[in-house]
């Protein structure tokens, strides 16, 4: 894993891919719907708090090796972007 952290567009589409709302994703990965409902409406910013970025390093754990999600980030090649792993 990278050291990239979730945006709210990727968190978004993330959920939308394995059709699950805030509540599931959060009992799933052990994270309130509150805090990932807060993270998917924020602005973005390059300044996250210490305990935010716990909470996406999590939720992208467990949606890499629990889920089989892939994620693209923007750079100058590529866009940002969420997909299922191919099969290992």
């Amino acid at each position: 894993m990278d050291d990239h952290l979730l945006t709210p567009s990727l968190l978004r589409a993330a959920r939308a891919l394995l059709g699950w709302s805030q509540a599931e994703l959060g009992q799933k990965a052990g994270v309130s719907r509150k805090a990932i409902a807060t993270f998917e409406t924020a602005e973005p910013s390059n300044r996250i708090d210490p305990r935010r970025k716990a909470v996406l390093w999590t939720l992208r754990q467990y949606l890499e090796v629990e889920c089989d999600i892939e994620f693209t980030f923007a750079s100058d090649k590529t866009g940002e972007g969420v997909r299922r792993a191919k099969p290992r």
